[in-house]
Parts: C-alpha cells; sequence; structure tokens
C-alpha cells in the first residue's frame, strides 16, 4: 500500500505547519508534498493550463493514497494562498475532469492547521468538512495547533494517527 500523502500548504517550508505536520505523522509512512515548490496555476473557467502544470500528477497521488492530510496556517481566518489555489483547482474535477475526480470519491481526508488563535478557526474546518461532504470525500479529522505548540485537541491528533498505519 502507498504511504499517506500531506499536502503542505505553507508559505515557510519549515515553519510552525510544517512542524505540526511533522510531529502529527511521526512514525509513520507519509510523503509530504510541498505546494511552494508544485507548478500548480490558478483555476481558469477556460480549463487551458500550461504544459509543466502539476495538478493532475498530483491528484492522482491523492487517489491513490490511503489518506491526504491538507496542511496550511491559518491565514486571514482561511487556507493559506498557496493551500487556497490548490483546492480551487478541484474545481477542474468538477468541470474538465471529472473521470478524475470522481475516483477521488471515497478517500479519507484530515486537515491540519496552525495559528495564533487559542482555538482551531470554525470558519476553516467548515470550510474543510463541506468541500469533503460536496466531493463525496471522508473527512477523517482536523488537527490545530498555536504556533509552535501542542495539539489543542490530542484525540483529534490521534484519530488521524489511526489512520495512517
Amino acid at each position: 500500500m502507498p504511504p499517506a500523502l500531506a499536502l503542505l500548504g505553507s508559505a515557510r517550508t519549515h515553519g510552525h505547519t510544517a512542524a505540526l505536520l511533522n510531529q502529527l505523522t511521526a512514525g509513520f509512512e507519509c510523503d509530504t508534498l510541498d505546494l511552494n515548490t508544485a507548478e500548480i496555476a490558478a483555476f481558469r473557467y477556460d480549463q487551458h493550463y500550461p504544459p509543466n502544470d502539476e495538478f493532475l500528477a498530483i491528484v492522482q497521488k491523492m487517489i491513490a493514497a490511503p489518506i491526504v492530510i491538507f496542511a496550511t496556517p491559518v491565514y486571514w481566518y482561511s487556507f493559506s494562498t498557496v493551500m487556497k489555489n490548490f483546492l480551487d483547482r478541484l474545481s477542474d474535477l468538477l468541470m474538465s475532469r471529472k473521470e478524475v475526480g470522481r475516483q477521488l470519491r471515497g478517500s479519507r481526508w484530515a486537515l491540519v492547521s496552525s495559528g495564533s488563535d487559542p482555538q482551531p478557526d470554525p470558519d476553516l474546518t467548515s470550510a474543510f468538512q463541506r468541500m469533503c461532504d460536496y466531493l463525496g470525500v471522508e473527512c477523517i479529522g482536523a488537527v490545530y495547533a498555536v504556533e509552535g505548540g501542542n495539539f489543542t485537541d490530542e484525540q483529534a491528533a490521534a484519530l488521524v494517527r489511526s489512520q495512517l498505519v
């Protein structure tokens, strides 16, 4: 079985969100893809993208992975810019790439976020849950920590870890 896949969507490759992700996945087989290093064009209604666009290749990795973890800092009560750009591209899977999008149904996804507030942002976690519901993806949990701190809900972290086996 392929390893879990983590999509790191932070402006800093080695920042608080990456440290939180590493803390969550320590001891488990998990490949991390830094979205800052990937060539992902912004969503376009005409669905024409440059030849070097890596979005569909990343989606294929997501389809193969037993669990996908989306890791983002909280920026202005939402996903980071690089993560939002990636999530916007999921629209391709509802328009021109429906056959690929259908392959995501039944996938298991988790959210890892970090921010300065003492508790996770309910708008961010709600948006993630609603996206999962819309796509027919199982949301197995949301894990949060204050920048550089410990998880605010160790049970949520344990639930996600239990899926990494």
